[in-house]
C-alpha cells in the first residue's frame, strides 16, 4: 500500500453515498431510524449495498465547557444518566452542559441555554472550538463544542428544569483536578474526556484571549 495514498491521508474525507430510504422506526425521547444506501468503495472501483443501518436521530448538539479564569476552574454537572446506570455502578455521572440545537435556533444560542438551564451561569461569551462525532456508528448525533467564560462563584447547589425532571448538581471542578480525574479513569462521559484533554493542550490560551476580549470591550 502506498503511504502516499489520498485515502490515508490523517482527514476525514469525502465519499459518495445514495440514500436509497429513510424511514422512521419509532419515535423516542431518541428517535430510531432505518436508512438503506450505496456508497462508493474506498478504491473507487465498485459500490457497495445497498445496506440498511439502523441509528439514534439526534442530529445537531452543543458541548460547553464553562471555564472560570480567575479561579482556574471548569464547571461541570452531575446527574442522572440511562446508559451509565445499565452498564456501570455510577448512575450519577459527571459531564458537561449539552443538549440539542432545537429547530429553529441558532447553536450559538443554544450552548447558552444549555449552560443556563444546566449550570444556572450566565456565559459572559462564548467561541466555537470544534466538532465531534462522538458515535457515527450509533447516531447522526454532530456535537459544536463551546468554551464560555463564567464567574463559577455564582454557582447553584441544584438546577435542571423541573418539567424534564432534570436533578443536576453544578461543580466548580479545579482545572488541574478535573484533568487528573479523567487521567486517572475515574470520568466515563465521551463528551468530558474529549473536552478535558483538549483544554489540557490549548484551553487557558483560548480563554485567557476570550478574558482579554472583553476587557478590550
Amino acid at each position: 500500500m502506498s503511504a502516499t495514498h489520498y485515502r490515508d491521508l490523517l482527514a476525514d474525507q469525502s465519499l459518495d453515498v445514495e440514500i436509497l430510504k429513510r424511514e422512521r422506526l419509532c419515535d423516542g425521547f431518541r428517535n430510531f431510524e432505518a436508512v438503506t444506501v450505496t456508497h462508493q468503495s474506498l478504491d473507487g472501483a465498485s459500490r457497495i449495498g445497498p445496506l440498511r443501518r439502523e441509528l439514534l436521530s439526534t442530529g445537531s448538539v452543543v458541548v460547553v465547557v464553562p471555564y472560570d479564569p480567575v479561579l482556574d476552574a471548569i464547571v461541570v454537572i452531575r446527574q442522572f444518566r440511562i446508559g451509565a446506570a445499565l452498564k456501570t455502578p455510577n448512575a450519577a455521572a459527571l459531564e458537561l452542559p449539552a443538549g440539542v440545537v432545537d429547530e429553529g435556533e441558532e447553536p450559538d444560542a443554544s450552548a447558552a441555554r444549555e449552560l443556563f438551564e444546566e449550570s444556572g451561569l450566565q456565559a459572559k461569551t462564548l467561541e466555537r472550538c470544534f466538532t465531534m462525532l462522538p458515535s457515527p456508528g450509533l447516531t447522526d448525533e454532530h456535537a459544536i463544542v463551546y468554551l464560555a467564560i463564567v464567574d463559577a462563584s455564582e454557582l447553584e447547589a441544584s438546577t435542571g428544569l423541573a418539567e424534564e425532571h432534570e436533578d443536576i448538581r453544578p461543580i466548580a471542578a479545579p482545572a488541574e483536578a478535573l484533568i487528573a480525574a479523567v487521567d486517572e479513569g475515574r470520568i466515563e462521559n465521551g463528551f468530558l474526556i474529549a473536552c478535558t484533554h483538549w483544554f489540557a493542550r490549548k484551553g487557558r490560551l483560548r480563554a485567557n484571549a476570550l478574558a482579554a476580549s472583553l476587557e478590550a470591550g
